[in-house]
């Protein structure tokens, strides 16, 4: 491009002897001074001052483009890794917050669950207790049998025994028991539920309450790792 601006400034200022392009990174100030006293020393050239400024320009402003369009494209690349790379980072982002957001969804349906079967167990213990009672009026003696099948689980050993049951049961008991089958002491508890009792002695207890024997039932069907969640007082009903 340099040859072609000389060759063109030699039709317009008459001849021309070649001329090397300044350092550009110099002030422009100092190259025109420079290009100026080369004029002066020179007189044969021929060349005028303002065609020698205009080559400068125009070689200065072809650098600068040049230097510009470098610039841009390692610019470019850089931010376009930079952008990548944030990109990447906003898609994990959303990755994680929705694997979060679809946990949120699927956890209630477990929740809903487990609350379905604790509804479901209690509905069927308290229908198991009003079945029972209904037993029990028809057949009280049943109440004689559990309290045998309790005592039997006490060590030979025990002495001094004391069985607590309801009231009611406790009349029953008395009219159908003689003094000399109850080798036992009975006691009147209100707070037994009928058709269960509790046997105590100094060094035993068995606990044969209906809420008990129901509640290890459920721990059955459920696993023994339920047993403490289905506790006796949840199913607890009027006596």
């Amino acid at each position: 491009m340099t040859d072609a601006i000389i060759s063109r400034a030699a039709r317009e200022g008459g001849q021309a002897n070649t001329w090397h392009l300044p350092d550009v990174s110099e002030s422009t100030a100092a190259s025109t001074q420079e290009v100026r006293q080369s004029n002066t020393s020179s007189g044969a050239s021929g060349v005028s001052v303002e065609v020698l400024e205009r080559i400068q320009r125009e070689a200065y402003a072809e650098a600068f483009e040049e230097g510009r369009r470098e610039g841009h494209a390692a610019g470019f690349r850089e931010g376009h890794e930079a952008g990548f790379a944030q990109g990447q980072a906003e898609a994990s982002e959303l990755v994680r917050r929705m694997g979060e957001l679809l946990d949120g969804l699927a956890q209630p349906a477990t929740e809903l669950d487990d609350a379905a079967e604790q509804e479901l167990v209690h509905l069927v213990l308290c229908l198991a207790q009003q079945i029972i009672r209904r037993e029990l009026q028809i057949q009280p003696g049943e109440i004689v049998s559990v309290i045998r099948e309790a005592i039997a689980l006490l060590p030979l050993s025990a002495r001094k025994v004391k069985v607590q049951v309801h009231p009611d049961d406790a009349i029953f008991i008395r009219e159908t028991l003689g003094e000399g089958e109850m080798v036992w002491q009975l006691v009147d508890d209100p707070s037994i539920t009928r058709g269960g009792c509790l046997v105590n002695t100094a060094r035993s207890r068995v606990d044969a309450t209906l809420e008990h024997r129901l509640t290890a039932l459920a721990a059955e069907w459920l696993g023994d790792g339920r047993r403490r969640e289905l506790g006796a007082e949840a199913y607890d009903s009027p006596r």
